[in-house]
């Protein structure tokens, strides 16, 4: 298992080559917020959890994206099945869009010891998209393709497949399966970069736990996220050290977009805090001071109807 996430790390290094703008938001602490890029991804704690994360990208920039997520899922009584609800805020320019998804993941216990989940899951909720075009600053004050505004409730629907044990996970997943047209005009169809659509998003993830000695652990993890129109490829690898099975230190790389660095602790066996910066190195960094990302989850075990600490270290 060992040597497949390693050659798995290596050949993502390799072959990640080109690197455009996402429609999605772009979390750098992903691992600890996994029910944003994945249903099957439910219950994966083997407890009830709950994640919030605020995220302020291109500090300085106008009009940079500002996003925000609360997530909770946890598995049910017969443990094969999971459920979760997740709520996303997020505002780019004179953009706006509010979602709310609920997921379902079923989970197949798998591996000779029954100790590795297999699960597949599906989400479906409700986006609403709103721009503010009054807002936006023209050269020629008599264009009217931007003018007015826009309020458009679309509908929203996710599929994906998670593996994972205690120490590795891996999984992919497709979003926004309906790709929406957010013009309210016939263009179904539609590819040109002049037509506004919510085009879907593939994101593949993996990541690993190694044994350095017993109070240090080293976590690699990828994440691919592919989108077909416009914006083909995008690539994060993370590198993190685990001190005692308590505080997160790591690095991270975006491709062509950022360096990045994280930081998160369990303050207690069921509460944790993390920090992320972006340091830019686009074009941009001329313009914008990095970006920023705050996060908080807690964890917690449901037995015969209480709540206590998770039974094992959650690192992912």
């Amino acid at each position: 298992m060992t040597k497949f996430f390693l050659l798995f790390f290596a050949s993502a290094l390799f072959c990640s080559v080109n690197c455009y703008s996402q429609q999605d938001i772009q979390y750098s602490m992903y691992t600890y917020n996994g029910l944003y890029l994945n249903p099957a991804y439910a219950g994966s704690h083997d407890a009830l959890n709950a994640t919030a994360v605020y995220r302020t990208q291109w500090v300085n920039v106008p009009g940079a994206p500002e996003s925000a997520s609360v997530a909770i899922h946890s598995p049910l009584q017969n443990d094969k099945l999971a459920l979760g609800l997740i709520y996303t805020y997020d505002q780019i320019g004179v953009t706006k869009t509010n979602s709310v998804d609920a997921s379902f993941a079923y989970r197949a216990p798998i591996g000779r010891n029954k100790d590795i989940r297999l699960c597949v899951g599906l989400a479906a909720g409700f986006e609403n998209y709103y721009a503010n075009f009054n807002n936006i600053a023209l050269t020629d004050p008599n264009d009217q393709q931007f003018t007015g505004t826009q309020n458009r409730w679309l509908p929203d629907a996710q599929v994906g497949i998670y593996v994972y044990g205690h120490k590795f996970f891996a999984g992919a997943a497709l979003s926004h399966i309906f790709s929406n047209n957010l013009t309210g005009l016939p263009y179904a169809f539609e590819t040109s970069p002049l037509v506004a659509h919510q085009y879907y998003n593939v994101n593949v993830n993996a990541g690993y736990v190694l044994d350095i000695s017993p109070k240090v652990k080293f976590l690699p993890s990828v994440l691919f996220k592919y989108v077909p129109v416009h914006a083909p490829f995008t690539f994060d690898f993370n590198a993190t050290f685990v001190f005692i099975d308590r505080i997160w230190v790591g690095a991270a790389y975006r491709l062509n977009d950022s360096y990045n660095f994280m930081v998160s602790a369990y303050v207690t066996k069921s509460l944790r805090i993390g920090y992320a910066y972006d340091l830019t190195v686009s074009t941009l960094n001329s313009f914008t001071s990095g970006s920023h990302e705050l996060l908080v989850g807690v964890d917690f075990a449901v037995l015969k109807g209480k709540l206590s600490s998770p039974k094992r270290v959650i690192y992912f």
